[in-house]
């Protein structure tokens, strides 16, 4: 349609309209008289050109950015009544859903409400509902403890997002009052809209967790203008200081890496003296004494001003956060020798200890870890049998069994020598461990995430904060050295009202340790023993001993190969001749164990061909399945177990458990610290005593 102008006509107009002074005569305003909107130029349909398609690409974060900040946006009416696009009013889907009503009374913004509507989460969490009064409307300091898969990450995420929205609406209003005051100079404003300010910091133990926090975070802010920008270590530090160089308002990271980039003089990261928000997620990990030396170095940076220190608003969340250990053996006959006072730590002197080091000024305290910090959906069970026998009940396990898997150890090369034992055994199992580079790791996660019936074994790296969804089984192959580590391992199933199970293989060298992680978590009696059948192990055993026999033999044709291979390449770079450099290893002898590793291979890869379990299970084999259509899940038989145990078995408790005044001391110790007061130390409690009673199994 083609607009032709043939006439104008001048329009008459009072100069001072536009301005204060007489300018009457120089703005004058033409209107087009002759038209015609009906007049077609070419019938021919228009070539579009190759200039237009070169326009600036938009992604989704900035078209929802511009939707939020319609006051500043004109949208030009179509003909249709409409703005052109398909823009949702945030009025109408809060209006019309019922299902959010449970989200309006914390002062969440519309955008906010939004994207939680879209991701499906109609109603707060416990740890959510209670933090998110006190940190979003009285600027609380919130100390939140809550089993894991509990939502904590939203209980401080939610409050952060609101606030700098709040803080950036008020910035512009400034902004807009203070628009024509003719004190501020033209480079002054400039430079205020180029240097973009950081409003939060995230700190997380580990590098997956820092990046599932970013895309929680991104996920919940998709409909506003805030960016958010992870910074962790094993990845190209040039990338993230280009991300950081577009001034992100939320900066989640590692303190190593965190630290660098100070250290390095980073821009943007030179605004951590002035934030506004800090959130410390694992708090108690991250603050043991030995480990994450930076997080110290930043804290001192952080508190350096105490009026900025007073500002801020802190978060301190963990699943262990009030959970406190006996003194260990080695101190106690420290204290007996050299007569030392060393005390139990109670909870309250752990939390005070954590508000000083992270300088916390108005704290409230929220507990809901019930002293042990699983989820109620969670089965607790146990297999006791010695330390050659581990690898034969993973086995059966995990054939038995099927289900999304994480397998725990304690050490690297525990991992490594697991991966390859179940490998040969055609479990295709999936590392993870500190020692793997960045991107083989993610790599693995989301291997793991994206398989149904994936095996992932993995160090204490994954142990916190992973939100990896149907894991059904955790089996923890060494006991863990701590309680902690115990209940977070433990937390990566039963997440979020699931049922999961967490079975823990000991032998009987690690019974002392079952005993304090007992005592830690108030259970006085034993962890129920998990249900074998004895008749198929026969056959469990003939495969592992095989690829255990394997992996012997190829262990050692590798170390031939690498150390011979190893005194050739130093003799060429040398430019010299050894004689009889092969007599050190026995050709002959290398030559035999490859033969009979293969011919051992061959003879593993046709016992697995093989079924370990009759016609009818519902395992590995569904093809077995043509009379029986019932799954057998590892939880439904631990709990009809437990069920059927608990009419016979008699309840002997281990040891003597601890006295209820602990309870209402800490009762009084939440109160203390929620007034804002230094709470005074709590008495010395009673010493537990050993029970001698028989423990029964």
């Amino acid at each position: 349609m083609a607009i032709v102008a043939k006439q104008w006509k001048p329009v008459n107009i009072d100069g001072q309209i536009f301005t204060k002074d007489s300018l009457d005569g120089l703005i004058a305003i033409e209107e087009c008289m002759d038209y015609d909107l009906n007049e077609i130029s070419s019938t021919k349909k228009r070539k579009r050109s190759k200039s237009i398609n070169k326009t600036k690409k938009i992604k989704k974060s900035d078209e929802h950015a511009l939707d939020s900040e319609k006051s500043d946006i004109t949208l030009i009416p179509s003909k249709n009544g409409g703005t052109g696009e398909s823009v949702v009013s945030s009025q109408e889907y809060t209006l019309n859903s019922n299902s959010m009503k449970a989200w309006q009374g914390y002062c969440l913004p519309d955008s906010i409400l939004r994207a939680l509507l879209e991701l499906n989460f109609e109603q707060p969490t416990a740890i959510q509902s209670f933090t998110l009064p006190a940190a979003i409307l009285g600027k609380r300091d919130i100390l939140g403890a809550a089993e894991t898969g509990s939502g904590k990450t939203l209980a401080f995420g939610l409050p952060i997002l609101t606030g700098i929205l709040k803080l950036k609406e008020e910035e512009r209003n400034l902004h807009s009052n203070g628009a024509f005051d003719e004190n501020k100079l033209d480079y002054e404003i400039e430079h205020d809209s180029k240097k973009k300010p950081l409003y939060a910091l995230i700190l997380t133990p580990t590098r997956e967790l820092a990046m599932q926090v970013t895309n929680h975070l991104k996920s919940v802010s998709k409909f506003t203008n805030i960016n958010v920008a992870v910074v962790v270590g094993g990845m190209a530090a040039v990338k993230q200081e280009r991300l950081l160089s577009k001034g992100p308002e939320i900066v989640v990271g590692t303190p190593g890496r965190l630290w660098e980039l100070i250290q390095q003089g980073n821009e943007h990261l030179s605004q951590i003296n002035n934030l506004r928000f800090l959130a410390i997620d694992e708090t108690d990990r991250m603050l043991e004494k030995g480990h994450f030396r930076e997080l110290q170095d930043l804290l001192e940076r952080i508190n350096t001003h105490e009026k900025s220190k007073r500002n801020r608003q802190n978060f301190i969340f963990s699943a262990t956060l009030t959970l406190v250990h006996d003194i260990p053996k080695h101190l106690i006959n420290k204290r007996k020798i050299k007569g030392k006072k060393i005390s139990d730590m109670t909870p309250e002197q752990k939390l005070q200890k954590i508000i000083d080091s992270i300088g916390v000024t108005n704290p409230k305290i929220v507990d809901l870890s019930q002293g042990t910090g699983t989820s109620g959906t969670l089965t607790e069970c146990r297999i006791t049998c010695s330390i050659e026998e581990k690898d034969y009940y993973v086995y059966y396990f995990l054939k038995k069994h099927s289900g999304r898997t994480l397998i725990f150890c304690n050490s690297i090369g525990c991992v490594k020598r697991l991966t390859t034992l179940l490998t040969l055994l055609e479990c295709n199992p999936l590392p993870l461990h500190a020692s793997m580079q960045q991107r083989q790791r993610l790599k693995n996660l989301d291997r793991f995430k994206d398989t149904e019936d994936a095996i992932l074994i993995a160090t204490d790296v994954a142990a916190r904060g992973l939100d990896i969804p149907k894991i059904e089984h955790v089996l923890h192959y060494q006991t863990p050295r701590t309680s902690e580590s115990y209940v977070h391992r433990s937390g990566r199933t039963a997440r979020a009202c699931n049922k999961g199970i967490t079975v823990l293989i000991m032998e009987p060298n690690e019974f002392g340790s079952y005993i304090n992680l007992c005592k830690t978590l108030g259970k006085s009696e034993d962890i129920p023993i998990f249900p074998t059948q004895d008749k198929y192990l026969a056959a469990v055993k003939q495969r592992v001993n095989l690829a255990r026999e394997v992996d012997k033999l190829q262990l050692q044709v590798r170390k031939v190969n690498s150390e011979e291979g190893w005194l050739q390449k130093a003799a060429k770079e040398m430019d010299i001749i050894i004689d009889g450099m092969s007599k050190n290893y026995d050709i002959d002898e290398t030559h035999s164990n490859r033969k009979i590793a293969e011919f051992k291979r061959k003879q593993l890869t046709t016992l697995l061909a093989t079924p370990i379990f009759p016609q009818g299970f519902t395992g590995k084999f569904p093809e077995l399945t043509l009379n029986d259509n019932t799954i057998e899940k590892a939880v439904d038989v631990m709990e009809n177990a437990i069920q059927n145990n608990s009419k016979h078995r008699k309840h002997i408790p281990l040891f003597k458990p601890k006295p209820q005044k602990d309870k209402q001391d800490k009762r009084k110790l939440i109160i203390k610290l929620d007034k804002g007061q230094r709470a005074k130390k709590l008495t010395k409690s009673n010493k537990m005593k050993k029970f001698k009673g028989k423990r029964v199994i």
